[in-house]
């Protein structure tokens, strides 16, 4: 039980960090020069890259449910999805509404609440889905 909620853990961590690292990248390679590709489309961006970490992240679920010998990885991989999008919507929701912050102090607690809920989300789903096998 702990070691599918350490490897979650770890999983959301990895997923959180390159989700951000990715959007800081695009960010930086948009705000550089004008006429660059794929710029004009960067609100369409982000959930393609979203969507690549949370398939990145699900298969090294899948792979670390197999290595401890449970199931339910793909499950879990899934369950964690749904999960981070909405600790992440409600986050922003929240601080969005309810935080009195300036628009420079939100960016950065905006970066750590992604990672985080990405972390809350993928152990969660890990704790609450996986199953030992019977051999």
């Amino acid at each position: 039980m702990l070691s599918r909620t350490v490897l979650g853990a770890v999983i959301g961590a990895v997923a959180g960090f390159g989700f951000l690292s990715t959007m800081t990248l695009t960010g930086r390679y948009c705000t550089v020069g004008s006429g660059r590709t794929l710029c004009g489309e960067l609100p369409l961006l982000i959930p393609l890259q979203f969507l690549f970490w949370v398939v990145a992240a699900g298969m090294l679920v899948v792979a670390g449910f197999r290595l401890l010998r449970q199931r339910r990885g793909w499950w879990a991989a899934g369950t964690a999805a749904v999960l981070w999008v909405a600790l992440v919507a409600t986050t922003l929701y929240a601080i969005y509404e309810h935080a009195d912050l300036y628009q420079a102090e939100r960016g950065p607690v905006i970066a750590t609440a992604a990672v985080v809920a990405a972390c809350v989300a993928y152990a969660v789903a890990a704790l609450a889905v996986g199953r030992a096998q019977r051999c």
